[in-house]
């Protein structure tokens, strides 16, 4: 995490702090969304978030208010964003759990208003290297944006494979930066989402490794997190947020709208034949469920213990207390969607 990261972490407790012992305010003149692009600088995403935004449902939850909303989609994807949380310059962010736990615990606070659904995690080699799994990785340089989802799966794999970190050179490369390094040969592998795919179809890498067929257990996650400071001092603005997300999920669980989600999923600079292979017979209702439920609290219980084991964080978290599960049920009890999503069981027994 850098510098200014913590120094901007105590100015925003403070003003937190303000806003907490402030009286509610009805509205916001603007709420600002952030979330992870795909590292093509483009002023969209993916996800759920994207769906909401590209189809106005969060917009029309604030339709007769003077509210007016920002999106902005980050290349440094989850520490970035981090950042812009501890600089006041984000109320709302969509990012993967390691650096959701990662802010958390060095004390920005955030709260999880709702699932954004899961990553599928790509392993993807250089073509000419004889690399089948990720034990064909040791020794050899492999790449990953560090502090993201995708550096979480990589820890993971690594040690269900029995390997370490000390087992490979990692290289801190952002996805547009892998894709260059993988083509130049300047690295083995890389570990990252759908976008690895292009270089495959160009014959350049050949995947390893995919989180597809295990689907949500082993795939990465995230929240899409609220600031506390917003939570408290626009309440109306927060379940509004949530009424949309909720519809935003709901549309993208019709099958019929399959193809329009990969159309505006591509505004990211992703090709559309990536969301394909990416999402072609997984069932986008169950994929993109976004309740804040035992499921996603014990994938957040076993990421935590994880991240504090492998020495990133060395804080505990309350994942019971850091959840706001109340605005999504609120929104499905709305929206008559109480049953429309399979309950789902936690991963793990809850501590």
């Amino acid at each position: 995490m850098t510098a200014s990261f913590w120094k901007h972490l105590a100015a925003f407790a403070l003003a937190a702090t303000a806003a907490f012992g402030a009286h509610a305010q009805a509205q916001p003149e603007t709420i600002r969304f952030g979330g992870f692009g795909q590292g093509f600088g483009q002023p969209h995403g993916v996800a759920l978030l994207a769906i909401a935004q590209g189809k106005g449902f969060i917009a029309d939850e604030f339709k007769g208010t003077p509210v007016k909303l920002s999106f902005e989609y980050f290349t440094g994807t989850g520490p970035a964003i981090n950042e812009a949380i501890a600089n006041n310059r984000l109320d709302v962010a969509q990012y993967g759990s390691l650096p959701n736990i990662i802010g958390k615990a060095g004390g920005l606070p955030t709260r999880i208003l709702a699932s954004y659904g899961y990553t599928t995690v790509f392993g993807l080699a250089r073509k000419d290297l004889e690399v089948n799994s990720f034990k064909d990785l040791k020794g050899r340089k492999v790449a990953v944006a560090k502090g993201t989802v995708l550096h979480w799966a990589l820890l993971k794999a690594l040690q269900d494979n029995g390997l370490t970190l000390r087992d490979i050179q990692l290289v801190d490369l952002k996805t547009a930066d892998q894709l260059a390094a993988l083509s130049a040969g300047s690295v083995d592998a890389a570990v990252g989402s759908s976008s690895l795919l292009t270089l495959r179809d160009k014959g350049v890498g050949k995947v390893f490794y995919s989180s597809k067929d295990q689907g949500a257990k082993a795939s990465g996650f995230g929240g899409i997190l609220v600031s506390e400071a917003f939570e408290k001092q626009y309440p109306d603005a927060t379940q509004r947020i949530a009424n949309g997300l909720v519809k935003a999920a709901h549309w993208l669980g019709q099958e019929a709208n399959r193809d329009e989600a990969y159309r505006l999923w591509t505004l990211s600079g992703m090709p559309y034949q990536a969301f394909k292979d990416d999402y072609d017979g997984v069932s986008l209702k169950e994929a993109f469920d976004p309740r804040v439920d035992a499921f996603l609290l014990s994938q957040y219980d076993d990421a935590i213990d994880f991240t504090k084991d492998n020495k990133l964080i060395r804080n505990d978290i309350d994942v019971a207390k850091w959840a706001a599960p109340q605005y999504v049920e609120n929104a499905l009890r709305a929206q008559g969607l109480q049953t429309y999503w399979t309950n789902r069981a936690a991963l793990v027994a809850r501590r």
